[in-house]
């Protein structure tokens, strides 16, 4: 089984009990705050969420934005979050499979991109930002949280489909201006504290780096 296959199967196996996790329920709702402080979002604004699991950060967004595309490639999270969205009445999300590491893009375009935990578990990061890029109206925005650099201890040695240790933000920055994209900012979103698995207190920052597609680009 390839690591892919088995980080897919292993979220299609965790997704029932994803949401009873306080950690990952405080890395949601730090990512959330910092998006709406960096961000101005607004009531017509189109978002897609790529890679957004049980939907924790769009929950907490949906009242702020017009519409959420709530995108993952694993189903069973996508059920979670569709239940969810019934029981809540949030008729703001939309629940879809997809996976543009090998899929085309949709056609509509996106005033915002967020991703929260999410690129660390793509291979080809620079690809992806510039799908994301190219998925943004002349004037949206872009909104990536993820792990500084680290050593491999935040997850653990055995734990499928992770392809980054975390990233240099300085890199990340310059990959988006590279894009032509504006407004790059990078910002600490939420600190994890944790034990890593020799049992060691740790901190890992999660950052939040927005950037803005500049208004007069139509191409």
């Amino acid at each position: 089984m390839t690591a892919t296959l088995a980080n897919l199967d292993r979220f299609n196996a965790l997704a029932a009990d994803w949401d009873d996790s306080p950690l990952r329920a405080d890395i949601a709702h730090g990512v959330a705050t910092a998006i709406a402080a960096q961000i101005p979002l607004r009531a017509d604004m189109r978002a897609l969420e790529y890679g957004c699991g049980t939907g924790l950060v769009s929950v907490l967004l949906a009242g702020r934005l017009g519409h959420i595309v709530a995108a993952d490639v694993a189903p069973a999270m996508l059920g979670v979050l569709e239940r969810k969205r019934r029981a809540a009445g949030l008729d703001q999300i939309e629940t879809r499979r997809l996976d543009l590491t090998c899929e085309p893009l949709p056609a509509e375009r996106f005033d915002l991109i967020f991703t929260s935990m999410t690129l660390h578990h793509i291979d080809d990061v620079t690809q992806m930002l510039g799908l994301f890029r190219d998925l943004l109206q002349p004037g949206g925005w872009v909104a990536l949280a993820d792990l500084d650099r680290e050593d491999g201890s935040f997850h653990g040695p055995d734990v499928p489909g992770i392809m980054h240790q975390g990233f240099d933000r300085a890199k990340l920055v310059a990959t988006l201006t590279g894009l032509d994209l504006q407004a790059v900012t990078a910002t600490t979103a939420y600190t994890v504290e944790k034990c890593d698995p020799a049992g060691t207190p740790r901190r890992y920052p999660i950052f939040l780096i927005t950037a803005r597609r500049n208004p007069r680009d139509g191409g």
